[in-house]
């Protein structure tokens, strides 16, 4: 996966405001220096590039008042849209405004990305302007979630976390909280000092808990999506212990590599979910789980 990084070098630069310009500006004849304002300098700014140097995607952030933070000139190009590049970029700069305690963010959104904003947690506040007599735009507010990595769904996240917490009650004495929930991943945290062993390491049982309440979260927030209900047990389940975790414990879900049709729960009693789950030290992998989930109708 690319990683989400500042431009550095004046070629960078150039290649971050060619491609600002190529998608925002260019199509409706604007000129060069188009996609440009006067709070360039005051602004954070994101890229994705490929191996090949290529600028993928593009986004920034500025803030109106100490309170309000705005996202802005957010652009993918058209060949590499579909690959969670925009997610990743306003993940980002969403972490980033919360870390600097923004109370809310707003955007000024194309119609045919009101969609995409609307699915990350975005209210459409009023109709706003029109650009070149062609592109209408729409004020969208977003309210600071319960955590900065609540991005998608943070309604579900918080659900997902008070049931961990009423009903294994284990889970929050071991610390282990919901990190992030995005298009693409579902990951989690945990309280080292509270899963520590004679070793100063993170005992294996609690590395395997915390893989076992990751698979869970995520077939839970998988049948969200699909608006599905049942109960979810695991059946069957396998680890490997790679390193000792002695530092950061974390868990990851890539959503893409989860394999079971859901969907067919209307017709059938049950159906298997299969779910790998990485963990991690930091970001050294430590363990690697593998959990087959039955979802009971």
């Amino acid at each position: 996966m690319f990683k989400v990084s500042s431009p550095q070098s004046s070629e960078d630069w150039q290649a971050y405001y060619q491609l600002r310009w190529q998608v925002l500006r260019a199509p409706w004849g604007q000129p060069r220096g188009s996609e440009q304002d006067d709070l360039e300098q005051e602004s954070e700014h994101l890229y994705i590039k490929n191996n090949e140097e290529q600028v993928l995607a593009v986004a920034r952030l500025h803030f109106n008042n100490q309170q309000q933070a705005q996202v802005r000139y957010m652009a993918v190009s058209e060949e590499h849209r579909g690959h969670h590049l925009g997610s990743r970029l306003l993940h980002e700069l969403e972490k980033s405004a919360w870390r600097q305690s923004a109370d809310e963010l707003v955007l000024f959104a194309r119609e045919r990305a009101l969609a995409f904003y609307e699915r990350h947690g975005y209210q459409m506040v009023e109709k706003a302007h029109l650009a070149y007599n062609d592109i209408q735009h729409w004020k969208m507010v977003k309210q600071k979630p319960t955590e900065p990595g609540w991005f998608r769904h943070p309604d579900w996240t918080q659900v997902l976390q008070d049931t961990w917490r009423e009903s294994i009650p284990i889970s929050d004495a071991m610390g282990i909280k919901v990190d992030s929930y995005t298009d693409w991943q579902f990951s989690t945290r945990a309280d080292l000092k509270a899963n520590l062993n004679l070793h100063s390491s993170m005992f294996a049982g609690s590395i395997y808990s915390m893989a076992t309440l990751t698979g869970w979260g995520a077939t839970y927030l998988a049948m969200k999506e699909l608006n599905i209900e049942g109960d979810i047990v695991l059946a069957d389940a396998n680890i490997k212990y790679l390193k000792p975790l002695t530092a950061a414990p974390n868990a990851t879900v890539s959503l893409s590599e989860c394999e079971g049709n859901l969907d067919t729960l209307a017709d059938e009693s049950k159906v298997k979910y299969v779910v790998p789950v990485n963990v991690y030290d930091g970001d050294v992998l430590v363990a690697k789980f593998e959990g087959t989930f039955v979802v009971i109708k």
